[in-house]
């Protein structure tokens, strides 16, 4: 519900109650609302990202299963880790890995729709909820999502460098009957198949294939360069 709604539930509860409400006590009102609108989101938002945090994805996530198994649909995830995180903090310091963080957020929020649930998961860890959406669709998406993190330029102006990313894609269908918890399991394994397989690949529960391992308009030298972190020489 939003400010509004809540400002004239509380007005009709005072007034049957014979409370008067003032001006003044109007703008308090408002003000208190809008504080806890405020409060509300900062719970659910990772600050470095700006996308939703661990917890609120994780309660999302129920909430999809839920409706799935009621309306007999179906929806998908993509679960995503940067590969070789680490070289880029070792590298260039942690500024530069919260930057780096903070456009591949931009990225997935640019390449998914208004109704799609993104989430920081982990460290370098991100989690994408898409409703009403089959594993066509979803491997669309992530397939979107990497070729635009490959081509992406990271890091400093004058030492700019690329990084890649692994992917597990799932999608949950009613008549599995897996809980949240183990559906999201599930997609974490693919997840490690995809770091397995070499990195910079998704790996989807269509038979558990690896469907996508080349680079996007990258050359070879590119390719093997960004199995770790490559960076353009001048």
């Amino acid at each position: 519900m939003d400010i509004e709604g809540r400002l004239k539930q509380i007005k009709e509860f005072l007034a049957q109650n014979g409370h008067k409400i003032d001006p003044k006590t109007n703008q308090m009102i408002k003000e208190l609302c809008s504080l806890c609108e405020e409060l509300h989101a900062q719970a659910s938002i990772d600050f470095l990202t700006g996308l939703y945090n661990r917890r609120f994805f994780e309660k999302e996530l129920e909430i999809n299963v839920e409706k799935a198994k009621r309306d007999r649909s179906v929806f998908s995830l993509i679960l995503m880790d940067l590969d070789h995180f680490k070289k880029v903090n070792d590298q260039y310091g942690h500024l530069v890995g919260d930057e780096v963080l903070r456009k591949v957020a931009e990225i997935i929020k640019k390449n998914i729709r208004k109704i799609d649930i993104p989430a920081r998961y982990g460290g370098e860890e991100f989690a994408v909820i898409l409703p009403t959406t089959g594993s066509e669709g979803a491997f669309a998406v992530a397939k979107r999502l990497k070729r635009s993190i490959n081509e992406a330029l990271f890091g400093p102006k004058d030492k700019p460098f690329h990084i890649t990313a692994s992917m597990g894609v799932g999608t949950y269908r009613p008549l599995s009957g897996l809980s949240a918890e183990e559906f999201l399991a599930k997609v974490d394994k693919l997840l490690y198949q995809a770091k397995e397989a070499g990195r910079n690949c998704i790996v989807t529960d269509q038979e558990e294939q690896i469907l996508s391992t080349e680079q996007d308009g990258i050359t070879y030298e590119e390719r093997e360069a960004l199995k770790g972190v490559w960076q353009y020489d001048d």
